[in-house]
């Protein structure tokens, strides 16, 4: 069913912006309102992916231009309140996902996010993905966040699967880094947040250009 490379593999972690989900043109959006509010102009799409990946506070405070805790708890409720609203105007599962996922049944199988657990879920299951994970997970659900690898690990335990056996799936550095801590092998979709080079040059197991590349090339999607 998996490729070769990843084979025996028990349990498999998916993050969910960039990887799983194309989330950014509503992130955007969020961001968009929360500058909007400030008397700053909009920032293109692209501008905002780049800060996407470290959790809802971090994008906030590199995009909305925020003056000391007080002034950034202010800006981080308004972009919450307004995603939490908007989480679904734009945003879809990136091409083949829903299959390949589907291909991947009898796979202990989890999401694990930066964005808080709430949403994370509210945009799994508007998906209608939530069937298929035994697990979501957000920022918000350890004490800690990747890239900390304590959350993957408390994934890991949630599934009752080594982290010799599983592998985490993601599109950034904080993927890299999560799994690195938690022994757990990586590997990198370029459909978010890194080329192809870039991804190399993190250091993954696996570099692949969609989810689909994830299966046995005779069980592929959307060659």
């Amino acid at each position: 069913m998996l490729r070769n490379e990843m084979a025996g593999v028990q349990a498999l972690v998916f993050d969910l912006d960039g990887t799983l989900v194309d989330t950014f043109d509503d992130l955007a959006a969020a961001v968009n309102h929360v500058r909007g509010l400030r008397g700053l102009p909009p920032l293109a799409v692209a501008e905002v992916r780049r800060e996407v990946g470290h959790g809802a506070r971090v994008l906030v405070r590199r995009c909305a231009a925020t003056r000391g805790p007080d002034d950034e708890d202010s800006a981080l409720r308004a972009f919450l309140a307004f995603y939490s609203d908007h989480l679904l105007d734009r945003s879809r599962p990136y091409p083949g996902v829903v299959e390949t996922i589907e291909a991947l049944r009898g796979i202990r199988m989890a999401v694990l996010s930066n964005k808080p657990e709430a949403q994370t879920r509210a945009i799994v299951e508007g998906l209608g993905l939530a069937g298929r994970f035994e697990g979501v997970f957000g920022g918000d659900s350890f004490p800690a966040m990747k890239p900390d690898p304590a959350a993957l690990k408390a994934v890991l335990a949630f599934l009752g699967v080594e982290p010799g056996a599983a592998w985490i799936v993601g599109d950034s550095d904080v993927d890299v880094r999560a799994g690195r801590g938690a022994g757990v092998r990586v590997a990198l979709v370029t459909t978010g947040l890194v080329d192809a080079g870039k991804a190399a040059a993190l250091g993954p197991d696996l570099v692949v250009g969609t989810l689909s590349e994830l299966l046995d090339p005779a069980r592929r999607l959307n060659r």
